[in-house]
């Protein structure tokens, strides 16, 4: 029991390091003094001097905890855990990790730096005055130091926030686990290294497991609810490792992931529960549809940590692991930021200030969608970067890959602009009675492609929206009031003094309605026709739709027909009159042909019979 009780606080004081922050290491007077890394010799003294405080810390603490009978430590051993944790720091700094994804940073830098101390501890280090000092680096003018008879470099950075210190290269902090199983066989030289395996060694049965096996093959996290000795004692079957984690870690990712799908199954049913209620009862905007990515967020944010924290991932399994929910994190956001912009912009063009189907709504929907899509852009370049992707690159590839949308839909993005000024511009709303590109009709939608138009024989017709961008509308429900033309013909026997009279009356109705224009309206007897007098009668009509010009349009015309009854004028309708002075005299050589028998009138019959006559040569 002790001895996995000791197994199991090593490791725990060894995973703290993926936890470490910037919190500065009191080493000295003054905790703001820079770490001196001007040469190799500083940075391998203040590399082993930080590893070192950290085993004889875990050292003492084992110590201690061995030697009692308690089952869960002690508040001043915890705050000794967190005090050690902190000694590793600089250490951790040491390394170039300029190679590793910002969201492997925190999971392999500790790993690699317990890694690296594992193989000095092997290999040993040369006398400290043999390895370069910054004199010495400055007077040969090398800016790169191995480590002899290794293949672990040291280079002085070049530029960024440790321009001028010497860091353990980026391609030695790659290779560190393969340099790592290269040496795991070999013992430990004297030092706090032995001295911490030795007494895991005494307190496992010789155990044979390195340090670094110590810090990813051990539970944790459960301490402080379970006692530690009960939870580290663990049948040898479960410790067995396949890949990087062992069978127990396998087996507590499997408990998660039936965990997280029973989640996710638990969301989905909720949301389709909601949707139905909804549905039956004419609910509104649909946010339930945000319950599943809202799901996801928590699962990546909140039980992969935890599993990983208490199961103790590390190595690639872990980053594998980071990646997936970097990308399940950042892609169930952007699912959010697409799908709230879109609820939040229907929700806005619903409410009492703003129309369903006016341009303003759907001003406020391209509005929220370009919202939401820019910061989707921004959430998949966050989650590149955290990848290890650079944004620049990203920029590049979304710049490229928008260049050729670009130009194979040159035509749509065309008319996506075009609804974009008619949005802004608003030369037509929804509903109104608009002659564009040939077509004359009610506006019944505009979309993002083409504005689509209700005729008067009911045809629905789409006009892209670059075509009425670059044509001429006219807005015929915008006018303030509506220009009327009609030609009234009365017969010619009807006598001045009447037509005079009638055309008083006509304006008297014109002068009466309250929808008519009083101060530009004409009345004039204005020509003569074939058959009729015609007087020109000129008004506007005060109304806002094409109905309410038809229904004031049809009360004006009846007014006029009874005061044409009453006046007594006719009106009057296409008529010709034929007079024939001779009838023609029958000639030699013509044959005559019998008239029509429904020839009723005299004159029809004598032109039917000369127009159906035919001269022999």
């Amino acid at each position: 029991m002790a001895r996995a009780s000791i197994c199991w606080l090593v490791c725990a004081l060894l995973c703290l390091l993926p936890m470490l922050s910037g919190a500065a290491v009191a080493a000295n007077a003054n905790p703001l003094r820079p770490v001196d890394r001007s040469s190799p010799r500083a940075t391998l003294a203040i590399f082993v001097a930080s590893m070192d405080h950290v085993y004889e810390g875990a050292f003492g603490i084992i110590g201690g905890y061995a030697a009692s009978d308690r089952l869960y430590l002690t508040s001043d051993e915890r705050q000794g855990m967190f005090d050690v944790r902190l000694r590793a720091l600089p250490a951790v700094q040491s390394l170039d990790t300029s190679r590793l994804a910002p969201l492997a940073l925190q999971i392999v830098a500790p790993e690699r730096a317990i890694q690296l101390k594992e193989i000095l501890d092997r290999i040993g280090l040369p006398p400290l005055d043999t390895i370069p000092d910054r004199a010495e680096m400055v007077r040969t003018g090398a800016k790169r130091w191995r480590l002899p008879d290794t293949e672990i470099d040291l280079v002085m950075s070049e530029s960024g926030p440790n321009a001028g210190q010497y860091l353990v290269s980026a391609e030695t902090v790659d290779r560190l686990p393969e340099f790592y199983e290269r040496i795991r066989a070999l013992p430990y030289l004297p030092g706090p290294a032995k001295q911490l395996s030795d007494l895991y060694r005494s307190v496992s049965g010789n155990s044979t497991a390195t340090i670094y096996d110590i810090n990813s093959n051990s539970p944790a996290g459960l301490d402080r609810l379970i006692p530690t000795r009960w939870i580290v004692s663990l049948p040898h079957v479960l410790r067995a490792r396949i890949g990087d984690a062992a069978i127990w870690q396998w087996l507590g990712l499997a408990f998660g992931a039936l965990v997280g799908a029973f989640a996710v199954s638990l969301g989905f049913r909720c949301a389709t529960r909601i949707r139905q209620r909804r549905g039956a009862a004419g609910g509104g905007s649909d946010w339930v549809s945000l319950l599943a990515p809202v799901v996801f967020i928590i699962l990546a944010q909140g039980l992969v940590p935890l599993l990983c924290l208490v199961l103790r991932i590390g190595g690639n399994l872990r980053v594998a692991i980071a990646i997936g929910q970097t990308v399940v994190f950042f892609a169930s956001a952007a699912w959010i930021a697409l799908v709230g912009a879109g609820l939040f912009a229907e929700k806005v063009a619903t409410s009492e200030h703003v129309a369903r189907h006016s341009l303003d709504s759907q001003l406020v929907r391209l509005f929220a969608r370009f919202v939401g899509i820019v910061v989707a852009v921004g959430l998949v370049m966050q989650a590149a970067t955290e990848l290890g992707f650079p944004a620049y690159s990203v920029l590049a590839g979304l710049g490229v890959g928008g260049l050729a949308i670009a130009l194979a839909a040159r035509d749509s993005l065309a008319n996506v602009l075009g609804s974009v000024l008619i949005m802004f511009e608003k030369p037509f709303r929804v509903g109104h009675l608009i002659k564009v590109a040939g077509t004359d009709g009610t506006v019944e939608d505009v979309g993002f492609r083409s504005t689509r138009i209700r005729t008067a024989d009911n045809s629905l017709i789409s006009i892209p929206n670059n075509v009425v961008v670059n044509a001429t509308v006219e807005n015929l429900s915008l006018r303030a009031a509506r220009r009327q033309r009609l030609v009234v013909q009365v017969t010619y026997d009807t006598p001045p003094q009447r037509m005079n009279e009638f055309a008083r009356g006509i304006e008297e109705i014109l002068a009466g309605h309250p929808l008519t224009g009083k101060d530009n309206f004409h009345v004039r007897f204005n020509d003569f026709g074939e058959s009729s007098q015609n007087f020109l009668v000129i008004f506007h009509l005060a109304v806002n739709s094409y109905a309410d010009e038809l229904r004031e349009r049809e009360r004006i015309l009846y007014d006029i027909v009874a005061l044409a009854r009453t006046t007594g004028v006719a009106f009057a309708f296409p008529t010709r009159t034929l007079h024939v002075d001779s009838m023609p005299s029958p000639a030699v050589g013509v044959i005559q042909t019998r008239p029509e028998k429904d020839s009723t009138s005299p004159v029809l019959g004598q032109l039917s019979r000369a127009g159906t006559t035919s001269h022999a040569r």
